[in-house]
């Protein structure tokens, strides 16, 4: 991500560490969340590096992030930032537990957590969320989580992802 000049905040990082693996940081725009990840030449150094990592920074545990969102209220800006977190914290690929609460957050009576849930579809995206990206885009009350649900089918679309 570039750095953003006018605040002056940096948005990401990159360490080389040992044997040519990189830690990069991000800050994520939408969540306000940091979060890392490893690039190394060989799976094991991978491995090791995160563990490490893992073992100095604190970090939160899917179950903490799964539960932010079934702790909070609907329509609260928690919700909101939860079902982002724990999409940010899910694997690449489809996680159910992640796939039910944004199911349920683009039920949500706020917006701003529908849109939210939109948003998340994108941080592993999947054909299993195309029906509901086609429904939300057709039928949410809003025109801005309408339009942000058709902007992400047609990203969908571009990726092959679901014949979107």
């Amino acid at each position: 991500m570039p750095e953003d000049l006018e605040s002056g905040d940096v948005r990401s990082i990159e360490w080389e560490i040992t044997g040519g693996a990189r830690l990069k940081f991000f800050q994520d725009d939408v969540t306000d969340c940091p979060y890392f990840f490893i690039e190394a030449p060989y799976s094991n150094l991978c491995l090791s590096m995160t563990r490490h990592a893992v073992a100095e920074i604190p970090v939160c545990k899917r179950d903490e992030l799964l539960n932010a969102f079934d702790v909070s209220e609907p329509g609260s800006e928690e919700r909101r930032q939860a079902i982002l977190m724990a999409a940010l914290g899910a694997s690449h690929e489809l996680d159910v537990d992640v796939y039910r609460r944004i199911s349920e957050a683009l039920g949500d009576p706020n917006a701003d957590v529908r849109s939210a849930a939109v948003y998340a579809m994108s941080y592993s995206p999947a054909s299993e969320y195309v029906p509901a990206l086609r429904e939300t885009a057709v039928g949410d009350t809003d025109g801005r989580v309408r339009e942000e649900a058709q902007e992400l089918l047609d990203v969908f679309a571009q990726m092959g992802i679901g014949d979107a």
